[in-house]
């Protein structure tokens, strides 16, 4: 596959950073736009948010000029508060744009509760956007358009100049050219909204695109991933489906992925100590209850499954 997965430079104006989610490489990524002004696209979580800063820091990008969110989701928006507060210190206000109805969510602060996440921390003042706005960064336009399914209120931004376009998590997550997880998730999915932001995406003039889970893939690939996304959801959704009354059997749903849909676990690096202590009690845990032990990768496609299986409850009603 045509594709960047390592932080750094993907085009002229634009820095791929790997926020180390989860303690985990490869799981999510923020976009560094250079332009007169400097704007990061999503905020990241949290507890990752300290490592952000130092990683802008470094590349003479902190503090930031406008950082867009492009969803709700609490791994795109709860370490944004962070980022405002240590602007702050040095006296710089950063603007934060999003999505009116992220705007609307981001104000209960229990939103990302289904993910075990928050309360959020308020955001203060975000500047409204909706389809057909424009983001000048002096040297290149960003322009929005609405393209709800993954969630009710999610965006992509294209930038005019290199026509490149950040999808966030709208397609669902290519988190290797391997690996392709379907985008329906808990609270908000739809299926017909997926489908129809799709059809709109497939008219945008792009060559290339950026998914925050994870990295810039270009060529023809950019060009047949909107196809891929769909037979993705359609392939799991129909797994979902004909399996729908063991949705809470995470163990039984992971032996009929990886059979039924060809998945393939990657290697998984860890980059915090924390989180190879929680994977080593993890698997203290798992080695009494199952008598074995499970790669990071199963511990993850279990979590991965959980949210899955909530997200096709919601859009079934289920």
């Amino acid at each position: 596959m045509a594709s960047i997965r390592q932080p750094g430079r993907i085009n002229g104006n634009t820095i791929l950073i790997d926020t180390g989610m989860d303690g985990i490489a490869g799981a999510a990524a923020v976009y560094l736009m250079e332009g007169e002004k400097k704007c990061l696209i999503d905020g990241g979580t949290r507890s990752e948010a300290p490592r952000l800063v130092r990683t802008l820091r470094e590349l003479n990008s902190f503090p930031l000029d406008i950082i867009i969110a492009t969803h709700a989701h609490y791994d795109h928006v709860q370490g944004i508060p962070y980022l405002i507060k240590q602007a702050a210190r040095e006296q710089k206000q950063i603007q934060v744009m999003a999505s009116e109805k992220t705007i609307r969510l981001l104000d209960d602060p229990f939103y990302n509760k289904v993910f075990n996440q928050g309360p959020l921390e308020k955001i203060e003042a975000i500047i409204p956007l909706k389809e057909g706005d424009t983001v000048d960064l002096g040297g290149t336009t960003l322009r929005i358009y609405e393209v709800p399914g993954h969630c009710d209120d999610h965006i992509a931004i294209l930038d005019e100049k290199n026509k490149n376009l950040f999808l966030g998590d709208a397609i669902g997550d290519n988190i290797h050219d391997h690996v392709f997880l379907p985008a329906f998730m808990p609270p908000s999915c739809n299926p017909a909204a997926f489908i129809a932001s799709i059809e709109k995406l497939s008219k945008i003039d792009y060559d290339s695109v950026c998914l925050s889970h994870f990295g810039y893939i270009y060529g023809d690939e950019a060009q047949s991933i909107l196809d891929k996304a769909v037979l993705t959801w359609n392939t799991w959704w129909q797994l979902f489906e004909e399996n729908s009354e063991k949705l809470n059997d995470i163990d039984y749903l992971s032996s009929v992925v990886l059979k039924d849909t060809g998945l393939r676990i990657p290697e998984i690096q860890i980059v915090s100590l924390k989180t190879k202590a929680l994977i080593g009690m993890l698997n203290v845990w798992n080695k009494l209850k199952r008598g074995k032990r499970q790669s990071v990768g199963e511990l993850l496609l279990r979590e991965i499954l959980e949210r899955l299986s909530k997200g096709y409850k919601t859009c079934t009603g289920r």
